[in-house]
């Protein structure tokens, strides 16, 4: 069982000698997220260290457009004899396509079984975890919102367009940024308030933001899930003239 005070659990490994293969710790609640710690005793990557991850442990009940910016540490504690525990910190955004994040040389396996250093006692091992929200984006409650671009998705992919954009002048950058929210901004109308002189505009916007190698293909699938529902609704409304 893991012993949880907060944002901060413990949690006791038995039998550590005669594990092998990845294992998981029980589920936590912290804030409005379950987590848990998965372990690779042999190692990953890494195969004479332990390797330990915080990881988010409901993945498929994650909504679009999720984010955290998670600060966290992990430590392998000493239980006996003097001396330091071994703590690794780090702070990392948790989405949709990264439910994982860790340390795959978190500390040696020999330093682990030297009885010296006091890691191991009566064949258990103890790991402790600290999990601090720096940002939160998005909720994981469903949400009823029918606009196919929400704000929460928008800004995380803006986001991630610019952080792989090529161009490295810095004014170029923001000015592109600007005109990428103000697209997102029009998309979040309904099909309703948009007209198709928009979606044109939106279109050739678009096509210009790729030539100077933003990614934009997330915006490009929304505009196309906007123009059929307006050409949905276009003939609903000439189906009953």
């Amino acid at each position: 069982m893991a012993k949880q005070v907060g944002h901060k659990f413990a949690w006791v490994i038995k039998d550590f000698s005669s594990l092998h293969e990845k294992f998981y710790s029980p589920t936590v609640q912290i804030g409005d997220c379950k987590w848990r710690l998965s372990v690779y005793p042999k190692g990953i990557l890494v195969s004479d260290h332990l390797s330990l991850f915080l990881e988010f442990a409901d993945v498929k009940s994650l909504p679009f457009g999720w984010r955290r910016l998670v600060k966290f540490r992990l430590t392998v504690a000493k239980q006996i004899s003097e001396g330091p525990s071994v703590l690794k910190k780090t702070h990392r955004w948790f989405d949709q396509k990264h439910v994982r994040w860790g340390f795959p040389n978190m500390i040696p396996l020999a330093k682990i079984q030297d009885k010296n250093e006091g890691f191991l006692i009566n064949d258990e091992l103890m790991i402790v975890a600290e999990v601090d929200f720096l940002q939160v984006l998005g909720s994981t409650e469903k949400s009823e919102e029918t606009n196919p671009l929400s704000q929460v998705e928008s800004v995380s992919s803006i986001q991630d367009s610019v952080v792989e954009f090529r161009a490295r002048n810095q004014h170029l950058k923001t000015a592109c940024t600007n005109v990428l929210l103000s697209l997102t901004q029009t998309l979040c109308q309904t099909p309703q308030e948009l007209s198709l002189d928009d979606l044109v505009e939106a279109e050739k916007v678009l096509a210009y933001m790729k030539d100077t190698g933003l990614e934009v293909e997330w915006l490009v699938k929304k505009l196309n899930e906007v123009k059929e529902k307006k050409q949905e609704q276009s003939g609903q409304v000439k189906g009953k003239k």
